[in-house]
């Protein structure tokens, strides 16, 4: 059976960019298999945008808010406010959205994938075939990778009294707590108990003593007898489901830029998990891919769509990775594990100093489409701002440093927006330096 994009992987990603092309009127087909058990934190902004995917808190399947607390290295306290949602429920619930979108949804598994005669053509495990021109890669991490330090989170999931030591009630809330070989987060609400520690698996770090950790599924022990907090926790608890173990390492794919073909979630961007939330961004990257490839089959250029992805893409995996060596080094005197996790991530983080202002040719969103337009780079912006308050900087600029007496209003006229706007755009342009030293003398921001 035909269709126009095959989205492969029905994890959240695939979920949202199957069906916010559908909703656009493509031909969707989204095959996969159903999600792993464990519990996701939530913030406020993976709220906003489960919210605008139509999950919210009435759904019923996100709790909360919960306080969060915990400790790091040196006493320095964790505090803020977290709400949970149970990962397999999460993805059934996008996933019941993107068929009344009118995704064709399909509980099964992709066996092979090859380009034939124009389309992609995928086999199913259970008989039959889905082709179509554009597929889209959602079955996480797969494939070529620049990857930071590997490392390996290791969850299960208790039936609990949620009662300390004394009898008390535990107050439900989620724990973030560093430990020698790694970290650990636990959330506790109603009967249940999620724990999830992450460490370096065995070859994933250099030839050096041990901490005493064991074998994977003896980390949450080995937490728990690090952490009195979660050992009170897990006082009297019986274990609910099969140990779940995931890569938690740091990712980028490296695949061909290819029109016909493209990543979201997992499969394209991973962070470490202390620097960025999974689910935010698995949400944000399919919202990105689901506009480029809208953008090409409204007759958008496929390479410039590609390239906007790419950059994207790019720059979350290099701020992720920036905020993971930082964090890690802060806590480099709790042990090995730290401090070499730490310099991994350095060594991934750019050499290249301070960008000077300048123009380049970059992709950008503009009336629905990606296209190419002149925008100015920064340190602060590697990848350029074309307009701000919805002014085109490049021509505003080329008119204050063509104009004989440069106005607020001759500026307003020549690029024919507002002079309230244009005075924003002005102080921007100003502010990073690439008009100030070529500025006539005199120059006024009134009318």
């Amino acid at each position: 059976m035909s269709h126009d994009v095959l989205v492969i992987g029905a994890g959240p990603a695939g979920s949202v960019v199957a069906g916010r092309l559908a909703a656009a009127g493509a031909k969707v087909a989204l095959v996969g298999a159903a999600a792993r058990a464990g519990w996701e934190g939530l913030s406020r902004r993976s709220l906003a945008l489960l919210a605008e995917e139509g999950l919210d808190q009435p759904s019923g399947i996100i709790d909360g808010p919960f306080p969060r607390s915990g400790e790091w290295v040196g006493g320095r306290r964790v505090e803020g406010t977290e709400w949970l949602v149970e990962r397999r429920a999460l993805a059934a619930a996008l996933r019941a959205r993107a068929a009344a979108a009118g995704v064709e949804d399909r509980r099964d598994i992709v066996t092979s994938l090859k380009w034939e005669s124009g389309q992609w053509r995928g086999l199913l495990r259970a008989g039959g075939m889905l082709a179509a021109p554009v597929v889209i890669e959602a079955r996480g991490r797969r494939g070529p990778e620049r990857h930071g330090p590997l490392l390996l989170a290791v969850g299960r999931q208790f039936r609990t009294r949620f009662r300390a030591a004394a009898g008390a009630p535990a107050e439900p809330g989620t724990h973030l707590h560093a430990i020698d070989f790694g970290w650990c987060w636990w959330a506790a609400r109603r009967a249940a108990l999620w724990v999830q520690v992450v460490g370096r698996p065995r070859g994933g770090r250099p030839a050096v003593r041990r901490p005493a950790m064991g074998p994977p599924a003896a980390w949450i022990a080995a937490a728990a007898a690090q952490i009195p907090a979660l050992a009170r926790a897990l006082e009297g608890s019986l274990p609910d489901g099969d140990l779940v173990a995931r890569p938690a390492h740091a990712r980028l794919g490296r695949n061909a830029r290819d029109a016909t073909r493209w990543c979201v979630g997992d499969a394209a961007v991973a962070l470490d998990p202390l620097s960025g939330q999974g689910v935010y961004e698995a949400l944000r990257g399919a919202r990105l891919v689901a506009t480029a490839v809208q953008s090409v089959m409204c007759g958008g250029d496929a390479s410039a769509a590609q390239r906007f992805v790419a950059e994207r893409q790019e720059e979350s995996w290099a701020s992720g990775v920036r905020i993971a060596a930082g964090f890690y080094r802060d806590n480099a005197g709790r042990g090995t594990f730290w401090s070499e996790t730490a310099t991994a991530y350095q060594r991934l983080l750019p050499t290249g100093g301070p960008v000077t202002p300048h123009v380049e040719r970059r992709p950008v969103l503009c009336g629905g489409l990606v296209q190419e337009r002149d925008v100015i780079v920064t340190s602060q912006h590697p990848r350029g701002v074309w307009h701000v308050a919805d002014v085109p900087l490049v021509s505003l600029k080329g008119y204050l440093e063509s104009a004989e007496h440069a106005t607020v209003a001759g500026a307003a006229a020549a690029v024919d927006r507002p002079a309230a706007a244009v005075k924003s755009a002005i102080h921007w342009l100003q502010k990073t330096g690439i008009v100030a030293r070529q500025l006539r003398a005199g120059i006024s921001l009134g009318g």
